[in-house]
């Protein structure tokens, strides 16, 4: 498990991102294993909720947005 500190502000998409953290279940790439990514972020939002795609979804609280994503072809940097 890895914690990073982000620290910036993203114009684009209006969130300012804080904290990612990654880590890895089993091995990447075989089939079995996956790679993670939990990031948490500060947004001008109440409440929200979106799921792109099966391993992917974005939830937003009073303001903080938890994004997780899972990859299974690749690790998350």
């Amino acid at each position: 498990m890895r914690m990073r500190w982000i620290g910036r502000y993203d114009r684009r998409a209006r969130i300012f991102r804080m904290v990612r953290v990654t880590w890895t279940r089993g091995r990447v790439g075989d089939g079995r294993g996956y790679s993670a990514k939990l990031s948490l972020a500060l947004c001008p939002r109440i409440i929200g909720w979106r799921r792109t795609s099966y391993p992917e979804w974005m939830l937003t609280a009073v303001g903080l947005r938890l994004h997780y994503q899972r990859s299974y072809g690749g690790n998350h940097a």
